[in-house]
């Protein structure tokens, strides 16, 4: 399993609109087949900070989300809400090993 965690930091004015599109793209991305799980979170402290938490079957499933109309469509939308560069993190799932134990 590939479990990405990307911090965005999203304009003020843009919060919204950010929002938007990221629940469309989670839309698609949870009907991908390598897709486990995939979460938008906002940060309490911080308003304009997103975590989006990813869960891929494995790196050809990460690969292919990025090949998606609907990764496409978010991706050309947000760049330009960004209030600095995105950063992902890749981690290395200790627990749970099951992948069907990462789907709700």
């Amino acid at each position: 399993m590939i479990v990405r965690i990307i911090d965005l930091y999203v304009r003020e004015q843009d919060q919204e609109a950010f929002k938007a599109a990221s629940v469309a793209n989670r839309e698609g991305s949870i009907l991908e087949p390598g897709v486990l799980r995939f979460d938008v979170l906002q940060v309490d402290t911080e308003p304009g900070r997103f975590v989006l938490f990813e869960v891929y079957r494995n790196e050809q499933a990460a690969a292919d989300h990025k090949q998606t109309a609907h990764y496409q469509a978010w991706r050309e939308a947000v760049e330009p809400m960004m209030a600095k560069p995105r950063v992902g993190t890749a981690c290395t799932v200790v627990a749970p090993r099951d992948p069907e134990q990462w789907r709700s």
